[in-house]
């Protein structure tokens, strides 16, 4: 390539016309290209010279360059477009000019440049034409020969730059029929593993960025590799098809994973649960023993039954030890232990029961509508421990455990009757008994499905696990919990996953907590799971109503994801939505502080002082969360007080609202102040160590209270806390007052008026 440059007033003396076509046959060139405008300046001679090429002549061919020949993108010229009509192509590829829309063009600084009138007044040998093609182009006058490249006026540089790398083979192509098909494929795999690890919104963002990654690659891949560039229409339209695959693959898998799911449930469902009444007593009791262990902390747990007509129990789990560490032989119920002098049962504690004299025993009698059908014996200092700090949990226990031995002595009662002929009875009695209990396992199922909407389990009243949601299963084996295969009925064996290793896997030490708590709650508990993605574990127990009673007839868990919220700018914190079950409220603020420093007192062994109450303290708020908050601030405090030097507490009624104090010596204790202002500022994201003060400012703000704190110099520091005033209701007669009845028997809350 040869860039011959002509300047305007050459162009107008028509050098160019008398010179070019014969520098081009001295200096034997390839032929001239012809960049507008200097063609109009060129004619005549030069294109009847190129003609005369055309018919045989060997004079070098001058050409025209086309209107429509370049291909620009950006304002740059890029490579040659296809040529319309077959005479002006021909004229072109006597110069080496093809269709080409892509071409690695070379360096405008590697092209050689020269003026026409250094030419043509020989001060450039003609020689310097020998075989290259001279694209003749428009340049500036009066510039020095070292200065010639940049004087050309565009595009004559840029059609240069690019014919030059065509003719050094510079061409590219599209790729292989293969390579779409190849990008296509990869793409739609990306999709496909993003749809299944986050979603589709991530899916459709991994659409987006392969459309950017082709438009990325036409660019920089195609000026290095030849042969690589892609269709883009057929390529895009290969995307849109992947990614509409992926999302209807997916959405029917997940619609037969859902189907499977909803068989597996109705097959659990009709397939009905072995009965307590059908288990044999070497299976039964054992498994009564294990709930008890799940329900209660114990070293040692041992069970007994009280036959029908008799006075003295039977020990079923000996092949534990059982009866041989007993050391009363009796085991008449009316003597101690397991009555008292007066005969009356009653959980007590035994220090003497076990031939180990060291180990105490919670006796526990099960008593079921003044009925006893058997005991069971917490051992160790783990149960002496856990009865003296919530008795309540045993008494849990023992009745539900109480109304489980009664419904098998009952069905044991009803089975040995069974074959006796009954007055009256025919077989259309058996077909409704039959689908009276068959429509009682359907409502018992339909009660999980409704109340367990993402991860399912179910748990008999044993406490086996009997069937597993496969969400559920994978949460359990990502927490190191072992889960059975499922049997051809599609549940779990029994005895082979308890529900006590299910709430173990929240975290450790709470299982027994929380299936005491099931036990005691109609509603169930929920516990906060973090890993390996936030949710909440809700289980609650499955009750069965008959004659009055109620029991357990089994258990449901249910786990439910929870989306994080949006992060939030500043000192902003979310109202977060609350339980039903704990309203806002009216009640009585000096009660729960009472049972709050009683329970922190029992906690820790420390004093914690409870000044005299004063004045009516009933406050409005939400009286659950309240409580459990001040418990745990007040044993923590309490636990890292000094000797000696236990909080003190005072509740009294103030002008605006009730007020709560807590005084102590030893709370903020190597804190800077700094730290108690930040708590104060932002509760929900207290320092180490101020986290049960920040729940409980959280919990007094959510009553619509406020809390301040105050240093007292060698006083330590004071928690106020002040909730809003509940006035009492006061009713008047319809006509007393002279008022309106719209404006009779209304409740003042909040602060009083100060007038």
């Amino acid at each position: 390539m040869l860039l011959v440059t002509a300047s305007p007033e050459a162009l107008r003396d028509g050098l160019c016309e008398r010179a070019l076509p014969g520098l081009l046959e001295r200096g034997r060139a390839r032929g001239a290209l012809l960049i507008p405008p200097a063609d109009a300046f060129c004619t005549g001679g030069a294109v009847e010279g190129a003609r005369g090429a055309l018919d045989g002549d060997r004079a070098a061919p001058v050409v025209r360059m086309p209107p429509g020949l370049l291909r620009l993108s950006a304002g740059e010229v890029v490579g040659f477009s296809p040529l319309a009509g077959e005479e002006r192509a021909a004229e072109l590829a006597a110069l080496g000019v093809s269709a080409a829309p892509w071409v690695l063009k070379k360096a405008p600084q590697s092209v050689p440049a020269v003026s026409l009138s250094a030419l043509a007044e020989g001060e450039v040998p003609a020689s310097a034409l020998a075989g290259r093609v001279a694209v003749v182009g428009v340049g500036s006058g009066g510039v020095p020969p070292q200065a010639v490249a940049t004087s050309a006026l565009p595009p004559a540089k840029g059609v240069a730059a690019v014919l030059g790398g065509l003719l050094d083979g510079g061409r590219r192509a599209s790729a292989p029929a293969w390579a779409p098909a190849l990008f296509v494929l990869l793409a739609g795999g990306f999709v496909w593993f993003a749809r299944r690890r986050h979603g589709s919104l991530v899916a459709t963002a991994a659409v987006f960025l392969a459309t950017f990654a082709l438009a990325a690659g036409q660019s920089a891949l195609a000026a290095r590799a030849e042969a690589s560039l892609l269709p883009l229409p057929s390529t895009l339209f290969g995307l849109a098809v992947a990614f509409a695959g992926v999302m209807i693959l997916r959405g029917i898998g997940v619609q037969r994973a859902v189907d499977r799911a909803a068989e597996l449930i109705q097959r659990a469902a009709l397939f009905r649960m072995q009965g307590v009444h059908t288990l044999p007593d070497e299976e039964f009791w054992p498994r009564v023993a294990r709930l008890a262990e799940q329900a209660h902390p114990a070293d040692l747990v041992l069970v007994a039954e009280l036959p029908a007509g008799s006075w003295h129990l039977r020990f079923w789990n000996d092949q534990r030890g059982g009866e041989s560490l007993v050391a009363e032989r009796r085991h008449d119920v009316r003597r101690p232990p397991y009555s008292s002098e007066q005969g009356v049962p009653a959980i007590r504690l035994a220090r003497r029961f076990l031939t180990k004299q060291d180990m105490p025993a919670v006796v526990v009698p099960l008593i079921a509508f003044g009925e006893i059908e058997g005991y069971v014996f917490f051992c160790g200092p783990v149960a002496e421990a856990t009865y003296s700090r919530e008795p309540e949990r045993a008494e849990h226990v023992g009745r539900e455990l109480a109304l489980l031995l009664r419904r098998k002595r009952l069905a044991r009662t009803a089975e040995a009757t069974g074959g006796e002929s009954r007055a009256g009875h025919t077989p259309t009695d058996d077909l409704v008994e039959g689908a009276r209990v068959a429509l009682d396992d359907l409502q018992l199922f339909g009660s999980m499905l409704r109340n367990a909407p993402v991860g399912l389990l179910y748990a008999d009243a044993f406490g086996d696990v009997r069937f597993v949601a496969p969400e559920f299963a994978r949460w359990l084996r990502a927490r190191d919990v072992t889960v059975p295969a499922e049997s051809a009925s599609s549940a779990l064996p029994p005895g082979s996953l308890t529900l006590g290793d299910v709430l173990g896997a929240t975290s450790a030490g709470s299982a027994a907590v929380s299936l005491s708590s099931v036990m005691a709650s109609d509603d169930g508990i929920e516990l906060s799971v973090s890993a390996p993605e936030p949710a909440v574990l809700s289980v609650r127990p499955l009750r069965r109503e008959s004659d009055g009673s109620s029991w357990i007839a089994g258990y449901v868990a249910a786990l439910i994801p929870v989306k994080q919220p949006a992060p939030v700018s500043g000192n902003v914190r979310p109202l977060a939505a609350r339980d039903a079950t704990d309203p806002l409220c009216a009640f009585q603020l000096g009660d729960v502080v009472a049972d709050a420093v009683a329970s922190a007192a029992r906690a820790t062994g420390r004093a914690v002082r409870l000044e005299p109450i004063r004045g009516a303290t009933h406050a409005l708020g939400h009286r659950g969360e309240l409580a459990q908050v001040l418990e745990a601030f007040l044993t923590d405090v309490a636990s890292r007080g000094l000797p000696g030097h236990g909080p003190v507490v005072s509740v009294r009624e103030a002008t605006h609202g009730v007020q709560l104090s807590i005084l102590d010596v030893g709370f903020g204790l190597g804190l800077p102040e700094s730290a108690l202002r930040r708590v104060l500022t932002a509760p929900g994201a207290a320092p180490a160590g101020l986290e049960p003060l920040g729940r409980l400012i959280l919990a007094v703000e959510d009553s619509h209270g406020h809390a301040e704190l105050k240093t007292n110099d060698g006083w330590g520091i004071t928690l106020t806390v002040t909730l809003l005033k509940a006035h009492p209701r006061v009713g008047v007669t319809p006509h007393e007052g002279g008022k309106p009845a719209a404006q009779q028997n209304v409740i003042a809350i909040g602060r009083a008026n100060p007038k």
